[in-house]
C-alpha cells in the first residue's frame, strides 16, 4: 500500500513539473509574439539611429571607446556591430537583438525567482516578465536596455548558484555578466554593490563561498578601473546643466512606479500604480515574515541603484532617466509575484481575478504602445519628403541632429542639409546671449542662393526655445506647404 501511495505521489510530482515546463514554454512563445508582432510599429528614434552609427564606426574607434572619457556602452556597440553584420541594418533587424534579450529574460527570471522563492513564484515572475509593457517597449528598442536587464538577471542567478554550490563556473558567470554590464552602460557599475550585498545577505552560503566570492567580487574592480579613471573626475565636477530633468527622489520613485506598472502610455494611471505597488507591498510583508534575508536582497536590488543615481544627481547635477534603471525592474516583479502567491492563500477564489486585472492593464498598455505614435515619426516624415521632392532643395534641420533620421529613412532624397542656428546660449545672469539679429544674419547667409527650403522641425526646445528661426522664415519666406506628424513637423517655404 505504501509503495502504491509513493508511486502516485511521484507521478503527481512529475505531472506538476511537466505542467510547469509547459507553462514556461507557453510564456516564452507569448513573450516572443508580443514583442515580434509589433517590433516595427514605431519608427526609429535618434538614440536608435545613433546606436547604428556608433556600431558602424571603424574598429579602431570602437576599441578606443572602452577607455574614452564620457563614452557610454562601448561593449554593446561592439556587440551590435557583429549583429548588424549578420542581420543587416533595417529597423526590424536592428531591434531583433533586443527582442531576443527580452525573451531570454523570461526563463532566466523564472529560474532566479524559483530558486529564491519556489516554483509558483517563479511562474508568476515569468508571467509578469512576459507581459510587462515597460520591458516589451525596451525589447523593441535598438539600445542596450533589454540587454542590461538580461545581464543583471544572469549575474544575480549566477551569484545565487555560486553561493550554495562549490563550482567556480558560477563565480566566473558573475564576473563575466557584471563586467559586460558596466561596459554596456555606465550606471551598471551600481550592480557591483548590489551583488556584494546579495552575497552578504545570502541565507545559505557554502563554506568555501567566502573565499571564492571575495576573490571574484574583488576581481570585478579590475575591469572597472579603465572606466573609473575618467568617471571619478567627472563625478567630482558639479554640472548645473546636464540635459536631464531635476527630479527629487520622490519624483524619481513616481516616474519609475508609473513606467514599471503601466509602461510608456500610462493607461490605468494612479489606480494601476497603486494596485501594482499594493501587491508588491503584500509580497514584501510576506517575505519579511518568512524570508527576511530574501526580502533584504530584493530590496537592495530595487532601491540601491535608484539611491545611487539620486545621490549623484544631488552632488553633481541631474542624471536620472527611468530607462537607465530598467535592470532593477525584475526585483519589483518578483515582489509582485510573491504578493500574488500570498493572495492565493488569503483569498484563493479571487486570485485569478487579480491576475486578470493585472494582465488587462498590461494588455491595454501593450496595445496602446503598438497602435499610438509615441516615438517621433521620422519614418513617415521622410516618406512624405520623398513623395513631394523631385528637384534638389534645401533641408533646414532644427535640431540638426535630426538629419540622421531623415538620412536613414530617405538616403536618396535630393536635398542639401543645413543646420539651423542654435539660440539657447545663456549668460551667467540667465538671459539669452543671442537674439533675432543673430538669427537674421545666420539665416540670410544660409538662404542666400535658395529659392525654397523645407524646415524639419522636431524637439525645437533643445535648440531654439524662442522659435526665432521659424519666426524669421514666416516673415521672410512664403509658406506654401506643411505636413505634421507625431513630434515632427515639416514646413515648405519659398523665397522671392
Amino acid at each position: 500500500m505504501i509503495a502504491i501511495l509513493e508511486h502516485h505521489d511521484k507521478q503527481r510530482r512529475i505531472s506538476r513539473q511537466d505542467w510547469g515546463l509547459l507553462a514556461l514554454l507557453m510564456l516564452l512563445w507569448l513573450g516572443f509574439a508580443v514583442r515580434a508582432l509589433t517590433l516595427d510599429a514605431q519608427g526609429l528614434w535618434r538614440d536608435e539611429v545613433d546606436a547604428l552609427l556608433f556600431a558602424q564606426a571603424p574598429l579602431e574607434q570602437l576599441a578606443e571607446n572602452f577607455t574614452r572619457p564620457g563614452w557610454n556602452g562601448p561593449f554593446y556597440f561592439l556587440l551590435l556591430r557583429g549583429w548588424i553584420a549578420l542581420t543587416g541594418e533595417t529597423a526590424f533587424a536592428l531591434r531583433y537583438f533586443a527582442l531576443l534579450c527580452g525573451v531570454l529574460s523570461i526563463p532566466v527570471g523564472y529560474c532566479l525567482s524559483r530558486r529564491l522563492l519556489g516554483r509558483d513564484a517563479g511562474l508568476l515572475t515569468a508571467t509578469l516578465l512576459t507581459f510587462a509593457p515597460y520591458l516589451v517597449w525596451y525589447a523593441q528598442d535598438a539600445k542596450m536596455y533589454a540587454w542590461m536587464t538580461l545581464l543583471a538577471l544572469l549575474a544575480c542567478y549566477a551569484l545565487e548558484r555560486a553561493c550554495v554550490e562549490m563550482a567556480w563556473r558560477w563565480w566566473w558567470g558573475v564576473l563575466v555578466a557584471t563586467t559586460l554590464a558596466f561596459y554596456s552602460h555606465i550606471l551598471a557599475a551600481l550592480l557591483i554593490p548590489v551583488l556584494a550585498l546579495w552575497f552578504l545577505l545570502h541565507p545559505r552560503r557554502a563554506p568555501g563561498s567566502w573565499m571564492r566570492g571575495g576573490v571574484v567580487l574583488a576581481l570585478l574592480t579590475l575591469p572597472y578601473v579603465p572606466l573609473l579613471l575618467w568617471q571619478f573626475p567627472l563625478l567630482m565636477q558639479v554640472q548645473a546643466e546636464t540635459g536631464y530633468p531635476n527630479y527629487t527622489l520622490r519624483q524619481m520613485i513616481v516616474v519609475l512606479l508609473n513606467g514599471w506598472s503601466t509602461g510608456i502610455t500610462g493607461w490605468g494611471g494612479v489606480w494601476a500604480m497603486a494596485l501594482y505597488a499594493g501587491v508588491a507591498l503584500l509580497g514584501a510583508l510576506t517575505l519579511l515574515l518568512r524570508a527576511p534575508r530574501r526580502l533584504a536582497a530584493l530590496w537592495v536590488w530595487l532601491t540601491l541603484p535608484l539611491l545611487g543615481v539620486w545621490t549623484v544627481s544631488v552632488l553633481r547635477g541631474p542624471l536620472f532617466t527611468d530607462r537607465y534603471l530598467i535592470w532593477s525592474l525584475p526585483a519589483f516583479l518578483v515582489l509582485i509575484a510573491v504578493g500574488l502567491d500570498t493572495f492565493k492563500g488569503l483569498a484563493r477564489a479571487a486570485m485569478p481575478l487579480l491576475i486578470a486585472v493585472l494582465l488587462l492593464i498590461s494588455g491595454v498598455n501593450l496595445a496602446r504602445q503598438a497602435a499610438q505614435p509615441i516615438k517621433p515619426q521620422f519614418r513617415e516624415a521622410a516618406a512624405y519628403l520623398v513623395d513631394v521632392t523631385s528637384a534638389p532643395t534645401l533641408l533646414l534641420y532644427q535640431i540638426p541632429y535630426n538629419q540622421r533620421m531623415i538620412d536613414y529613412y530617405a538616403p536618396e532624397l535630393p536635398a542639401t542639409a543645413v543646420a539651423a542656428p542654435f539660440t539657447n546660449w545663456r549668460t551667467p545672469e540667465g538671459g539669452y546671449e543671442v537674439g533675432a539679429g543673430y538669427v537674421d544674419t545666420q539665416l540670410r547667409a544660409l538662404t542666400a542662393d535658395a529659392r525654397e527650403l523645407w524646415l524639419v522641425y522636431s524637439e525645437v526646445v533643445l535648440w531654439d526655445e524662442r522659435e526665432l528661426v521659424k519666426n524669421w522664415l514666416d516673415i521672410h519666406g512664403t509658406l506654401v506647404d506643411e505636413a505634421h506628424f507625431h513630434r515632427v513637423d515639416l514646413y515648405h517655404y519659398t523665397f522671392p
